[in-house]
């Protein structure tokens, strides 16, 4: 069964997730890595225009709540994933190469604010629905939920790899800061805040926090689950695979929308399904009728065309020369 086609909508929020290979645990509590990735997150967000709510990376996975209101949002993702591969490998020495995630990323389109909420709160309380800490505050981590409701800015060194390792092979004692740029990363208040204070959105969103908090902690317990945090001697080495994680297979059921709301999701289902069925029709006649001008729906990718390897004989060069 293959993926389904990826869909681009610039006035369309989306929540994303992608996880490591064999559900490893590479995301823990590394200062020096956590500081590269957001970093990176920084310089991507700036370079493609995105709009960011959200942002979490713990354990086996990372999730992103953002607006891409240019489009762009597979480039934002190809840069971005990969520079989080290839800082893993430059901070964690035990780590055995080869590619980290498990499969392409998983995206979800969130249509109303209240959804938008919804999976913004989903992802800032992670280590408490994982039963790593009773509260965000005692996660040691990176936790997004401060900087994006008080709105503040925080600026990231990054290196330009690419251009040190390119230079030091014939540039005698370079120094690594002089390929340092500094980025800002900063989080968008959730639409539908626009009015309110900066002090009053923080006060407003930290009270529903701890409310939700509160009924997390209680569902686990109720569950007989524990915390991570009550084990003290517990030592997880670097890559371990975990223990009880959300696994899914490319035939598992994935929405493609979420939404509280079933009007609005019916009629979200509707436009997909329309566009899924264009963009069939449209590579049916790509692909097998061999219509190369075929059009496409807005936001959407032709599939690969494998001819496009095909190499050119002595004879093909000359007939082409004479056309």
């Amino acid at each position: 069964m293959p993926y389904h086609p990826r869909i681009e909508c610039e006035n369309l929020t989306n929540f994303t997730t992608i996880r490591t290979r064999n559900c490893e645990l590479w995301f823990r509590q590394n200062a020096a890595f956590e500081r590269e990735v957001l970093g990176n997150l920084a310089k991507c967000s700036e370079r493609y225009g995105i709009t960011l709510y959200a942002f979490a990376i713990e354990g086996t996975h990372k999730h992103e709540l953002a607006d891409f209101p240019v489009g762009l949002r597979a480039h934002f993702f190809r840069d971005f994933n990969g520079s989080v591969t290839r800082s893993l490998k430059r901070h964690e020495p035990t780590y055995p190469g080869g590619g980290l995630w498990a499969r392409r990323y998983s995206n979800e389109f969130v249509p109303r604010d209240n959804d938008i909420e919804k999976q913004f709160f989903y992802t800032v309380l992670q280590p408490v629905q994982d039963g790593i800490c009773r509260t965000i505050d005692r996660y040691r981590g990176y936790n997004c939920f401060y900087d994006a409701v008080r709105g503040i800015e925080r600026e990231y060194e990054v290196v330009d790899w690419t251009r040190y390792n390119s230079d030091k092979r014939w540039k005698k004692n370079i120094d690594k800061r002089d390929y340092v740029t500094l980025y800002t990363l900063k989080y968008t208040r959730l639409p539908g805040y626009e009015e309110l204070s900066q002090d009053d959105y923080a006060a407003l969103m930290t009270k529903k926090l701890r409310e939700k908090e509160a009924l997390l902690v209680q569902e686990r317990e109720a569950q007989g689950k524990g915390f991570l945090e009550d084990r003290k001697n517990l030592v997880i080495p670097p890559g371990a695979r975990a223990k009880n994680p959300k696994i899914s297979s490319r035939w598992s059921f994935r929405p493609r929308i979420l939404c509280s709301c079933s009007k609005t999701s019916k009629m979200m289902m509707k436009w997909y399904f329309e566009m899924l069925d264009a963009h069939c029709k449209a590579s049916y006649s790509y692909r097998v009728e061999g219509n190369k001008s075929a059009t496409f729906p807005p936001g959407m990718f032709r599939p690969p065309d494998f001819t496009c390897g095909y190499r050119m004989t002595h004879h093909d060069m000359l007939a082409a020369e004479a056309a």
